[in-house]
């Protein structure tokens, strides 16, 4: 039986207030897979990956999930799809461990990957403090603690380096490796320059 490609883009097309800023765009993601999306600012990255998701109509071509014109949210209840985007989308006046707890629940997360996840980012001591508290450097690392037990396989992420120092931006090509290696698949919009296997890369001029 031939493998189903988990997206593909077909000869897309996208328009940005009324202007088109991409045309003729393919990408195939299979299992195991990273796509690195570059370009310089304006090029289009954003808008791609929000047209995959189904955020953003396109102007011309085809967008498949799993073979057919069709955007898979949940999968038996569990999410096949992570969405990390400019915002982190985290309850600022919530505490951090209610925040993970939130997710958590809804996912049927096991505790001990909650717990592995938080302390691999270093996260204990700020269990207690509301998201407000927090720097931005800081809501990014809790928002990559949600991405590590988020249950999806296909990660479609937006500049998820940002306001990451290098010590942290280390642990997130980690984080992506682990998912690669766990039979994950990622769509990645950066500017960074990342080593992982098994990695592509879609240029937008």
């Amino acid at each position: 039986m031939t493998n189903i490609p988990l997206i593909e883009a077909q000869e897309i097309s996208f328009e940005r207030g009324g202007r088109e800023i991409a045309s003729n765009i393919n990408i195939l993601l299979n299992k195991g897979e990273v796509y690195f999306v570059k370009g310089k600012n304006g090029c289009g990255k954003t808008t791609f990956l929000r047209c995959l998701l189904g955020f953003i109509p396109i102007s011309s071509g085809k967008i498949l999930w799993y073979g057919k014109e069709i955007f898979p949210i949940f999968n038996k209840g569990s999410p096949r799809v992570a969405w990390l985007g400019h915002l982190n989308a985290l309850k600022s006046i919530m505490s951090v461990k209610d925040n993970l707890n939130f997710y958590a629940d809804i996912w049927k997360v096991k505790k001990n990957i909650v717990k592995d996840a938080i302390q691999f980012l270093s996260f204990d001591d700020y269990l207690e403090f509301p998201v407000s508290w927090l720097s931005a450097g800081e809501k990014r690392r809790l928002s990559l603690i949600r991405l590590i037990f988020c249950p999806a396989k296909i990660w479609l992420l937006d500049e998820p380096s940002s306001f990451l120092d290098e010590f942290n931006r280390n642990k997130l090509k980690i984080i992506m490796q682990n998912h690669i290696n766990s039979g994950g698949s990622i769509i990645c919009a950066t500017h960074d320059s990342v080593d992982i296997s098994n990695a592509k890369t879609l240029l937008l001029d």
